[in-house]
């Protein structure tokens, strides 16, 4: 608490402050605000963006809007993402990412969304928590830490100004984030920068013939990228070459001609939005100072070749609510906060990796070494989706990753209308036995300190008995799962392993 000017104490007016209010944002209040934290929201804008900017998330992302509550909402308004070809400049298959099969998640494992009509909905369900605030046109200019709180500046539309505070300040400002700025945080380069000229169209009626999945073109001529989206639009990805201007080559006549004649008939499309992106990889040196945190594209920016971006910073926002719940009600001592960059930048960082290499594949503009690639792809031996393969890496070794842990816990899929296994068990830590003998000595501890809920495989729901078999391939007896739905661990010991993470999910007194 901050102290007047007459020595008393007052309380900040919320729990946490999240600056910025795009997807990263809107995620992080909605799971705060469902976690009965009072919540703030600023952001700059006077409302929603109204065109597209995102346009791809995986079954962890659909697996966070579950916990927020919009899942089922928003995946009839989505197209599956039915894969994404890799393609000669003669179109010759270079290799296939599957984006069609079975998740972990019992979820799709795919898909694409047009972002007003998602950032709508979650904006919609952020509404409807009583206990998260939404302020518009709020342009935050400053920030100033205490102790045990953060003064956050605030200018109204109207210039007036307000300074708030709150316990704990996330920043979801994006890419060019002030909240980065002001903290004075550097940022990583991974040594790739591209410019992009991006074309998201409505298509007409007749609707053109055009790719039913995503295509990327690797032609040194000018690598592109095509991408179907829901509805009656469809977007293309051009690399700006050498000696072009973006804003020539962004002009209606010059791009029909230039770029898309050859994919869509004149008149047959109109053009949304156009926009120049700089492709590069970054990620921040510190993601924490003091009371304040950086999420999302704040935090670390990626090529979009693996569809990752928005989904990385969704799972920024997953791992840090129950982690910033637990220290808010000293339910974890502060050091729990210490974590979050500890198993996100590792996991972020592996993935901005395997999209640079995606970019550098793609982007060559030396017929030599195109030619070099296309041969050595083209005569793989090997089935058109596993000459080049891509999977989210598990969490690192950790205080809360310890043996058997890091991976997703099974969700089964589900009949409709059925209860999905997540829902079932809420917001908390699970821990999973084989038979009641397993739980040791420790069951109550995480039931009351830890909250957790506690059952045998036998009152689980589990219509597939994906859980089951996923927990007798452990080889262990118990599993522990962490709010975030990643495993802690898998032990035969629940008793040693208790002891062993109870210092970061418990406070202790006088410490």
């Amino acid at each position: 608490m901050s102290s007047d000017a007459h020595g008393r104490s007052e309380p900040a007016d919320v729990e946490v402050i999240v600056i910025g209010y795009g997807p990263v944002g809107a995620v992080l209040a909605g799971l705060l605000g469902k976690r009965g934290l009072r919540v703030t929201v600023l952001d700059a804008e006077a409302g929603l963006y109204p065109l597209p900017r995102a346009a791809h998330i995986d079954h962890m992302g659909l697996r966070v809007l579950q916990e927020l509550g919009c899942l089922d909402r928003l995946l009839p308004l989505m197209l599956a993402n039915l894969g994404s070809d890799f393609v000669t400049a003669d179109r010759q298959l270079l290799f296939r990412l599957p984006g069609d099969r079975a998740s972990r998640s019992g979820l799709p494992a795919s898909m694409y969304f047009y972002q007003p009509v998602f950032d709508g909905e979650l904006r919609r369900t952020v509404g409807e928590i009583p206990n998260v605030t939404v302020r518009l046109s709020t342009r935050v200019v400053a920030l100033e830490q205490c102790a045990d709180d953060v003064s956050v500046t605030a200018v109204a539309a109207n210039g007036e100004r307000e300074v708030l505070r709150a316990r704990w300040v996330v920043g979801c400002d994006g890419a060019s984030s002030m909240v980065r700025t002001e903290l004075g945080i550097e940022r990583e380069s991974f040594d790739f920068e591209e410019q992009w000229l991006i074309f998201d169209l409505v298509l007409g009626s007749p609707r053109p013939s055009l790719p039913t999945m995503a295509v990327q073109v690797c032609d040194s001529r000018r690598p592109h990228t095509e991408l179907p989206m829901p509805g009656d639009r469809f977007r293309f990805e051009f690399m700006l070459m050498p000696g072009e201007i973006a804003e020539e080559m962004l002009r209606p006549e010059v791009a029909e001609a230039q770029l898309l004649a050859s994919h869509v008939p004149p008149g047959s499309a109109m053009i949304e939005r156009t926009a120049t992106y700089t492709f590069r990889g970054m990620v921040a040196s510190s993601w924490r100072s003091g009371r304040v945190l950086l999420a999302g594209d704040a935090a670390h920016l990626m090529p979009p070749f693996l569809g990752q971006g928005m989904c990385s910073g969704i799972r920024d926002a997953a791992n840090l609510a129950w982690k910033l719940e637990r220290v808010i009600r000293a339910m974890s001592p502060e050091e729990l906060l210490d974590t979050y960059q500890e198993e996100r930048a590792p996991h972020v960082t592996h993935i901005i990796q395997w999209a640079v290499d995606f970019g550098r594949m793609i982007c060559m503009t030396d017929p030599e070494a195109e030619a070099a690639r296309d041969r050595e792809l083209l005569n793989d031996s090997r089935p058109i989706d596993a000459r080049f393969t891509f999977s989210l890496p598990r969490l690192g070794a950790g205080p809360l990753v310890l043996e058997g842990g890091g991976g997703l816990l099974p969700q089964p899929a589900i009949a409709e209308d059925a209860v999905r296994l997540d829902d079932w068990i809420g917001d908390r830590f699970f821990v999973l036995a084989s038979d009641a003998a397993a739980f040791g000595t420790s069951r109550d501890w995480w039931e009351t300190a830890a909250g957790a809920c506690v059952c045998t495989i036998d009152e689980v729901p589990d219509p597939d008995e994906s859980v089951r078999r996923w927990l007798e391939g452990t080889g262990a007896a118990v599993a522990i799962v962490r709010p975030d739905r990643y495993v802690l661990c898998t032990t035969d010991d629940l008793d040693e392993t208790t002891a062993r993470v109870r210092p970061w999910l418990e406070v202790r007194s006088g410490g």
